[in-house]
């Protein structure tokens, strides 16, 4: 008998040795973009944004890949110009209810979900229960029918949700039109309003000799108070009630985190003073540590966003962008929101030349490609 209970005792302590502990132009060239863009848009009913008015359940394929654990903590390190900044959960019962459950990434996953595959989605290869890089998946809506919007295998042979920017297009102005734009709320029983923290991965291959002139937007996060005004955060208008964070390609391929953010806080003015060079401007969207990394035509980069809401009243909102599965870009101290009505949306699913004029038009006919979507819940509200 003794024998048998020093055997229990044994391979009690080694579970819970085993547990783990944790991982982790003009104002009216503004203004009839906007009104352009929305007349080109076609709302697609079955993708409009959750705004937590309606319960969804995961469908039985997704469902292991939405899972969350209720008894699991996640921590991480986010790495700021100004300082460094650890969160972690606490491992009490209602921490560990709003932090879903992580599952260890490596390879290219890692580079797309660098703080763990959390509760979320993926249209890569390389992540457990990968959904398909299709409309099904996605769910877009709120888009612009007259660009083309179309899923081809790209120069390296991934398939891939493809941008063509025709010579002498910019913004959503001018003829002709290049690019994309839509909304995406990502596959049925995913609900992007519950999360408090997002990290949105893609991976974009420029073509081959991909002449980048003066720059023009990239994908990124986008939420605010209500669905249809959270999309209203671009193209120089802003207000308190939405917020955008994007990427932005510059003059030879120059990275940089592209902003919108409630321009009544005085403390997005942090944003402004990121190195190796940012600019803030009262019209347009604020360009965040410009030059931090660069895009190389001809190579797939791994681009991952990070967007942690701030507590209603209080500034401790952050931004953050790993390139490669490095993170080169951080902010903290922020507001995205002015109360606890402001969400996310989803997806920002944008992209253009431009630049408010057509000296920042597409210098020739030209393509990117943007494949393996993967969206990670790091936190929840």
């Amino acid at each position: 008998m003794y024998v048998f209970k020093s055997l229990v005792a044994f391979l009690a302590v080694g579970l819970v040795a085993a547990l783990p502990h944790g991982s982790h132009g003009t104002h009216s060239d503004i203004f009839n973009h906007h009104v352009r863009a929305r007349a080109l848009r076609r709302t697609c009913k079955p993708g409009q944004v959750n705004n937590g008015t309606e319960a969804a359940t995961p469908s039985p394929a997704i469902a292991q890949t939405f899972a969350a654990s209720p008894s699991s903590s996640v921590a991480h390190t986010s790495s700021s110009h100004s300082a460094s900044q650890t969160h972690t959960t606490s491992s009490s019962a209602d921490a560990a209810a709003k932090t879903p459950s992580s599952i260890n990434v490596h390879g290219s996953l890692a580079a797309l979900a660098p703080l763990g595959f959390e509760n979320g989605w993926s249209t890569s290869s390389s992540a457990p229960n990968a959904l398909s890089l299709s409309d099904s998946t996605f769910r877009p809506h709120d888009k612009i029918s007259a660009l083309p919007w179309n899923y081809k295998n790209a120069p390296d042979g991934k398939l891939s949700l493809v941008a063509h920017y025709p010579q002498g297009s910019w913004n959503f102005q001018g003829s002709p039109l290049g690019g994309l734009s839509a909304y995406l709320s990502g596959p049925s029983g995913f609900d992007f309003s519950k999360a408090k923290e997002v990290v949105f991965g893609y991976s974009l291959l420029f073509e081959d000799g991909f002449d980048f002139n003066l720059g023009g937007k990239l994908f990124g996060l986008y939420g605010g108070d209500d669905g249809e005004g959270a999309t209203s955060c671009s193209g120089g208008s802003r207000n308190d009630a939405c917020f955008s964070v994007r990427t932005m390609f510059r003059p030879d391929g120059a990275g940089e985190i592209y902003t919108y953010l409630p321009p009544s806080f005085s403390a997005n003015d942090r944003v402004c003073n990121v190195a190796p060079k940012s600019d803030c401007n009262p019209t347009y969207g604020a360009s965040v540590g410009r030059g931090a990394f660069t895009f190389t035509p001809g190579n797939r980069n791994n681009i991952a966003i990070r967007v942690l809401l701030n507590d209603a009243g209080k500034e401790n909102g952050e931004i953050e962008l790993f390139a490669d599965g490095k993170s080169v870009i951080s902010v903290d101290g922020l507001v995205l929101r002015q109360s606890g009505k402001g969400i996310f949306g989803g997806i920002m699913a944008q992209t253009f030349f431009g630049g408010s004029n057509n000296q920042w038009a597409s210098p020739k006919s030209q393509n990117s490609y943007f494949s393996d979507f993967t969206v990670s819940v790091t936190k929840t509200l």
